[in-house]
């Protein structure tokens, strides 16, 4: 958004990332006195913390226009403005347009995608109408460079992680509509790609300016449409870059895709599994079936691919059967990523439970009930998972990952810390067997001392 408005008009703009600056909140209202617009992107998961900045902002600085996007703020924008009189505009979805059109003060009136207030009645635009090429949507990165420089991709092999990692996004949008997500009405079931010519000139910009050897592509579908992948190939190959990359991509893809991909420098690959179960794969919506998830592992390690699972466990009408099936697929992948199914507004699954008289909107807005809304049995009665049993499994799984798959730990983490890790997740896979040992194991993890201690050897 800031490189848009900075491309389009002469402004100050500036992208702050307060937790990667070390910046207090003091310092931080500190610079909302001297700014006429205040932008604040919104996800379910800091909704609070957004919502109380954004009313100290507004009171240290009257003037200044408060801005709300994101995904969180799409979904529940007039709820939004409802509760908080403090927020003046909510732009809903893609908003480089509409924020420009506001930092350009033209009439509210006039800017599609965006909800306002006009005295006590708030107002809901037309949805602005998608940019069809959004290669003109770059980011200039030495806005946030300070904030990133540093940055790793800390699920890949520790050899990767020596160069230089960036993130990247090459594309906006999905065109399926998984039960539990959110992106099909945010970006209206489209998917839409930079141009190959202009993706592949932005990385050999990046490589050059940066010494970039790693990119990390954060696309919720990165594999939209296959010709411009094989077109996006044979430049990157063109161009003789020597830089490896990691993209996440949908159970099912093409082995011949996979294969070009794996020519160019692709070296890692992420997908969203799920569930192992074909009874809840159905229920969620997501398109594939167990047979199709075991035949795309199996391509992808032929290929040498070093491979990433996402999972979920407590999905609507999910059994302990039916995680057990789920459970036998973590062993195939190098890293495996296990969620508790959390509630997101605007999914078919937040409809049927809002329906059902389990949730209502109100629920974003009652602090009682936390920042993450999981489906557990403590809160859902249709759940049949409880959290702190879930929770106790999850970490029970990943320190059994590292101790059966160590030669993955090691190429994980490198030689010293790969072997702590291993050391350490044996110590806490034998402490968690018994509740006395647990409640011991989670004073020593949350301990200043081997807060420290982590911080050194396994966040640098």
């Amino acid at each position: 958004m800031a490189t848009y408005i900075k491309k389009n008009i002469y402004c100050d703009a500036e992208v702050i990332e307060p937790v990667k600056r070390e910046l207090n909140k003091k310092t931080l209202l500190q610079k909302v006195k001297k700014t006429d617009f205040l932008g604040l992107t919104c996800y379910t998961e800091s909704r609070f913390e957004c919502f109380e900045f954004a009313q100290q902002a507004k009171l240290i600085n009257p003037n200044c226009q408060i801005i709300i996007g994101g995904c969180h703020a799409t979904a529940l924008d007039k709820q939004i403005l409802q509760h908080y009189p403090f927020i003046d505009i909510i732009v809903r979805s893609e908003g480089e347009q509409a924020l420009l059109a506001i930092v350009q003060q033209k009439p509210l009136e006039e800017i599609k995608g965006v909800t306002w207030r006009r005295g006590s009645e708030i107002i809901r635009n037309p949805d602005q109408e998608f940019e069809k090429e959004i290669s003109r949507y770059h980011f200039d990165y030495s806005l946030i460079w300070r904030e990133i420089n540093n940055w790793k991709d800390d699920e890949i092999p520790y050899r990767l992680q020596k160069t230089v990692n960036l993130p990247i996004i090459a594309s906006r949008g999905c065109p399926f509509h998984c039960a539990f997500c959110g992106a099909h009405e945010q970006w209206r079931g489209l998917w839409r790609g930079h141009l190959p010519e202009e993706l592949v000139e932005q990385i050999v910009f990046l490589n050059k300016k940066y010494k970039v050897g790693y990119f990390r592509f954060y696309d919720a579908l990165f594999i939209g449409a296959e010709n411009q992948i094989l077109e996006f190939c044979r430049l990157l190959e063109k161009s003789k870059l020597d830089i490896k990359f990691r993209i996440d991509i949908r159970v099912g893809t093409s082995q011949f895709i996979l294969k070009r991909l794996r020519q160019v420098g692709c070296q890692v690959v992420g997908f969203g599994v799920e569930s192992g179960s074909n009874k809840i794969l159905k229920r969620i919506n997501k398109g594939i079936t167990r047979e199709q998830i075991e035949q795309t592992i199996n391509i992808c390690k032929s290929l040498g691919y070093w491979t990433i699972g996402f999972f979920m466990i407590s999905l609507p009408d999910e059994t302990q059967d039916d995680f057990n099936k789920t459970k036998e697929l973590f062993k195939y992948f190098d890293v495996f990523n296990l969620q508790f199914f959390k509630i997101h507004p605007n999914t078919i699954f937040y409809q049927e439970l809002k329906h059902k008289g389990e949730i209502n909107d109100e629920i974003w807005f009652n602090k009682d009930y936390g920042e993450e809304i999981f489906y557990s049995k403590e809160m859902f009665p249709s759940a049949n998972f409880y959290r702190q049993d879930v929770e106790k499994n999850i970490k029970f799984f990943y320190l059994k990952h590292d101790i059966k798959k160590s030669r993955i730990t090691l190429k994980r983490y490198g030689l010293i810390k790969g072997v702590l890790r291993y050391i350490f997740s044996s110590i806490q896979f034998i402490l968690l067997q018994n509740e006395k040992s647990t409640e011991f194991l989670r004073r020593i993890r949350t301990s200043l001392l081997v807060k420290r201690f982590k911080n050194y050897f396994f966040n640098r």
